[in-house]
C-alpha cells in the first residue's frame, strides 16, 4: 500500500473528526439505553396485560 503523507493540519481535522463520532456514538448509547429503559416498563405491562384472558 502507498505510503500517505498528511499534512498537520490535514491530521489534526481527521483526529477532530474520529473523536466528534466517538462522542456522537456515546451520545446515541446513552440515549438509546435511557429509551429502552422507558420503554421496557412500558412493554412489561403491556405483555401483563396481554397474557390475561378477559372472558
Amino acid at each position: 500500500m502507498e505510503n500517505l503523507r498528511l499534512s498537520r493540519t490535514t491530521y489534526q481535522l481527521i483526529e477532530r473528526a474520529v473523536e466528534a463520532l466517538v462522542q456522537i456514538g456515546r451520545e446515541l448509547k446513552r440515549y438509546n439505553d435511557r429509551h429502552e429503559r422507558e420503554q421496557g416498563g412500558t412493554e412489561e405491562k403491556d405483555a401483563d396485560t396481554a397474557g390475561r384472558d378477559e372472558s
